[in-house]
């Protein structure tokens, strides 16, 4: 089953309608204020350049395109909207997206990874940090074995299976011993996934989008197995960030990432157990993972939730201001920034260090937007 990849890009003003625009190099005409908010349909592989269709008069706008594309408009449009309520896991588990973005939090039973390399490498401490993070209200957390950090934090060794397995399987046991709240393995590799996922996991957060390792397919599918298909530029994060180009900042990624859910379907992995993550910092320069949260709500239009993990970057550490050596809480107002971003476009799912932080900040960000049915009146002397 192909997945298709023309795009809606909303724009609620004429700069982000131009930034849109100029990534194709079309002249769009001059749009007044009363207009917008208005929405961009990219067409994928199509001579057809990109239509903006005012979002209160979509159905007439719609009525004068030619029948093949308005169908596919029309189609992008439902595919974009379509609530995403749950995500499909293993052992016929779900995670609940009603209230999304959910927190994932990220436990790196690594000695290098970029932001908390060893700290806990120690099985006990992975697991006592996964259950506090499941106190502090993360929705999920996500295990990981392996360094993919970006060569700018000096190269990540690339290690074995055996070792990989030997890392994160005494911590899904231990974590299961004491939960059963979701639990993800972030990984390449098919051997890990299998072990990891006989041994509790729900759910295989790829980062090379199916790509790195040709059994890792069939291995989610025969499991059963949630699955997150990121982005990354090539499928080595020891070079990923040696060109951070593209011909379309967003498109590009997009194209691939439709690609690899078309190769999950043609495998049998449900529509429903799929999850699409642009893959921040993962072959983007730090002006284009900004691009990518700015309009990431473009990636809903594949039909699947959106996953972001922004939390202390680099870019986020350049373009909050604070030096490359900056501490975990010097980076924490940016990656809580990112959040909104992401919150603001639609994410299903922030992948987080500070799950602490992070819910408290989501939870502050709800109350304030949803307004009450009534303010009973003492509540107004408060």
């Amino acid at each position: 089953m192909a997945i298709c990849a023309d795009l809606v890009f909303p724009a609620s003003t004429s700069a982000l309608l131009r930034e849109i625009a100029s990534w194709d190099g079309v002249r769009l005409a001059t749009f007044a204020q009363a207009d917008f908010p208005v929405d961009v349909v990219r067409f994928d592989r199509s001579a057809s350049p990109p239509v903006v269709v005012s979002r209160a008069r979509r159905a007439a706008t719609l009525t004068a395109f030619p029948a093949s594309l308005r169908e596919r408009a029309l189609q992008a449009f439902a595919r974009a909207e379509r609530p995403r309520t749950s995500l499909s896991l293993a052992r016929g588990r779900k995670l609940d997206l009603t209230r999304a973005p959910v927190v994932m939090g990220v436990v790196n039973v690594t000695p290098d990874s970029f932001s908390d390399g060893g700290r806990y490498l120690d099985s006990g401490r992975a697991v006592a940090r996964a259950l506090e993070m499941f106190e502090a209200g993360a929705a999920i957390v996500d295990v990981g074995g392996e360094s993919t950090r970006p060569a700018n934090y000096g190269e990540a060794e690339a290690i074995p299976v055996e070792e990989e397995i030997s890392r994160v399987l005494p911590v899904i046991e231990g974590i299961r011993r004491s939960s059963d709240r979701p639990l993800s393995i972030d990984t390449r590799k098919a051997a890990v996934a299998r072990e990891a996922v006989a041994a509790g996991a729900d759910l295989v957060n790829d980062v090379s989008a199916l790509r790195y390792d040709p059994e890792m397919t069939a291995e989610v599918g025969r499991a059963d197995a949630g699955l997150v298909l990121m982005h990354m530029k090539g499928i080595d994060p020891r070079t990923m960030q040696a060109d951070t180009s593209y011909a379309h900042p967003v498109a590009e990624i997009a194209a691939e990432l439709a690609a690899a859910a078309s190769k999950a379907l043609d495998a049998g992995i449900a529509t429903d157990r799929i999850v699409v993550d642009p893959g921040l910092g993962f072959g983007k320069s730090p002006e284009g993972n900004l691009i990518l949260l700015r309009h990431l709500r473009a990636f809903a239009s594949l039909g699947f939730p959106v996953a972001v993990g922004a939390s202390r970057k680099g870019f986020v550490r350049r373009f909050s201001g604070v030096p490359e050596d900056s501490s975990d809480a010097e980076r924490l107002p940016g990656s809580l920034a990112a959040i909104a971003a992401a919150r603001a476009g639609g994410a299903a799912i922030v992948r987080v260090h500070d799950v602490v932080e992070s819910v408290r900040f989501l939870k502050m960000l709800d109350a304030v937007e949803t307004p009450a049915a009534r303010q009973p009146a003492e509540a107004l002397t408060r």
